[in-house]
């Protein structure tokens, strides 16, 4: 038997996952981890729901590199939940998507990713499962038990909403997490972590203070090391004992109990209501202890505690878990403000929103969750043909390429070099039809093979626009133009539609100086101009001529208030 899906599912799912991106992007700079250059100096800053630009250290120790952030671009926690999110749409496929796309393609193009991860995808990319390699190797994937699995769970948890138990979600997190950890405190943390987005996204009224942690302790699914183990891929259990020298079982147990006493903690400090103190409680929970603040354990209770806590105020919690000192701030705004995002839906984070790096690819996912199109048109891609090596020595060599390793078509690439005293860096910033952009470093050693041909980065502006205000007649007519006919995801905000993040239509009180044959021209790419030609033939829109050099399924209309739109299929190019 299957539960209901709440009215406003759409808006908490984008919540969901713009909160995870807008909480990454927020917390990177600050993150301890995070290799800024400048250091504690440049770490340091007054807590802001602003972006901010900045320039971190990537690369080896030997063969450092540097790498400028723009405002608003986030890091591996993003980039590993869309890649969830993406296996998610193919169904029953969704673990061989993971092994055989996802992860091996995700190194090419990682921004701060750790370790175990790196490893563990790699050997996705050799085909080799990575607790079967070398006994270094099955050593270090058995320990490790970061929050590499909870940051990225949270899509597993929509895919699996209308389900009357959680069991089937508590499944499918244990066979995720264990293609790159092998702790339990990784899989138990993530475990955890997802219970607390399920409970969260089916509420159908306002949370209360300190529920989440409430809801989340009270659930045995955590707990029971068979549902867990009944999961496990063959002859699993039989290498974690004898990498660990114990069994599973008695391992999940004795996680579970740590959970427990953390979960007790932030319970504890919650039931102070406003005399609780969050750093003093935070410190308790282990987030500024270096060797226990990335645990998947550690993280999961701290997100839930600062997602309760801040219930009423969700700001607050992002701004709190975004700004901690000497903390994992990314992952942990990042799954703090996931939670509340799924609990508040969008509008407390709309102005950030509009900035975050792949606004469209965030928002389209989300959509893709909630009503699965199928594969290939939710995902729009091909299997990959070629191995990521392969693909960046081709790309490398071309300059250019149609589609990404993981079979994603590329509508953009740009190269230029980046700051190295040691080696030539070629950065390529791809551009993909989903809307998600990339950015796949190429490094060659001074005196080696010779670099691609470079080229000068564009200078950052030194201002940017923000947004364009259009007045129109009738706000009601317009919406239902770019929103009912052409099938944009248009926002209200009062008086105010927007179009697109900086685009803003605005009623007028009075007459419009130029009531017909408006200057401007709109230009709307669509992956469906079949469903645009019927609605415009329904709502009797004013078409205007073809242009001379116009493809098939391109069109244009006139709006209600005398601008052409040129109606665009997305795998072509828009001309004037």
């Amino acid at each position: 038997m299957t539960g209901q899906k709440p009215a406003d599912l759409l808006n908490r799912t984008r919540g969901l996952l713009f909160g995870a991106a807008i909480g990454d992007a927020l917390g990177w700079p600050q993150e301890q981890r995070s290799g800024i250059v400048g250091g504690q100096a440049s770490r340091t800053t007054a807590p802001a729901l602003a972006f901010r630009p900045w320039l971190r250290w990537a690369g080896g120790q030997y063969s450092r590199y540097r790498d400028p952030v723009a405002a608003g671009e986030y890091s591996d926690d993003t980039q590993l939940l869309l890649a969830t999110a993406r296996a998610c749409l193919h169904g029953d496929d969704w673990r061989s998507w993971l092994t055989e796309v996802e992860l091996p393609a995700w190194p090419l193009y990682q921004r701060g990713g750790g370790r175990a991860v790196l490893s563990a995808c790699r050997s996705w990319q050799a085909g080799a499962r990575p607790w079967e390699g070398p006994r270094a190797q099955a050593g270090a994937y058995f320990n490790a038990g970061a929050n590499g699995v909870a940051m990225r769970i949270a899509p597993h948890a929509v895919h699996t909403l209308t389900d009357s138990t959680p069991e089937r979600l508590m499944s499918r997190v244990v066979a995720d997490g264990v293609l790159t950890h092998g702790h339990p405190r990784a899989l138990l943390g993530a475990a955890v972590y997802a219970l607390a987005v399920r409970h969260t996204l089916r509420r159908q009224d306002a949370g209360e203070y300190g529920d989440l942690v409430l809801a989340v302790a009270d659930m045995p699914q955590w707990r029971d090391p068979v549902l867990a183990r009944e999961t496990l891929p063959e002859g699993w259990s039989a290498a974690f004992t004898d990498a660990t020298g114990g069994s599973f079982d008695a391992a999940w147990a004795d996680t579970a109990r740590e959970m427990d006493e953390l979960l007790a903690t932030a319970r504890s400090s919650l039931e102070r209501a406003a005399l609780a103190d969050d750093v003093q409680t935070l410190a308790a929970l282990g987030c500024f202890d270096k060797q226990r603040n990335g645990a998947g354990t550690v993280s999961a209770a701290a997100a839930c505690y600062l997602a309760a806590r801040s219930s009423v105020r969700p700001a607050m919690g992002l701004l709190r878990a975004a700004f901690l000192d000497r903390a994992d701030t990314d992952t942990l705004a990042s799954m703090t403000a996931a939670l509340l995002g799924a609990l508040h839906g969008t509008d407390w984070i709309a102005p950030l929103m509009r900035e975050v790096q792949d606004k469209a690819c965030l928002s389209r996912t989300a959509a893709a969750l909630i009503e699965p199109l199928p594969a290939a048109d939710a995902t729009e891609q091909e299997s990959p043909e070629a191995h990521p090596a392969q693909w960046l020595n081709s790309l490398a060599e071309d300059g250019s390429t149609e589609r990404f390793v993981d079979g994603r078509a590329v509508t953009q690439v740009r190269h230029y070099s980046l700051d190295s005293k040691s080696q030539d860096v070629t950065r390529f910033a791809l551009t993909l039809a989903d809307g998600q952009s990339l950015y796949v470093d190429r490094a060659v050693k001074r005196g080696g093979s010779p670099a691609p041909v470079r080229q000068e980065p564009p200078a950052p502006p030194a201002a940017t626009v923000t947004r364009m205000a259009i007045h129109v007649r009738n706000l009601a007519e317009t919406r239902k133009f770019y929103g009912e006919v052409l099938g944009l995801p248009v926002q209200d905000r009062g008086s105010v539609l927007y179009v697109t993040p900086w685009l803003a239509l605005l009623e007028m009180s009075g007459p419009l100086d130029s009531p017909t044959a408006g200057p401007l021209q709109f230009t709307v790419q669509t992956s469906d101009p079949a469903r645009i030609t019927a609605m415009v033939e329904k709502y009797n829109v004013p078409v205007t001529p073809r242009g001379p050099r116009d493809i098939p399924g391109s069109l244009r209309v006139i709006d209600p208030d005398g601008h052409e739109v040129l109606v665009w299929p997305v795998d072509g190019r828009p001309v004037a």
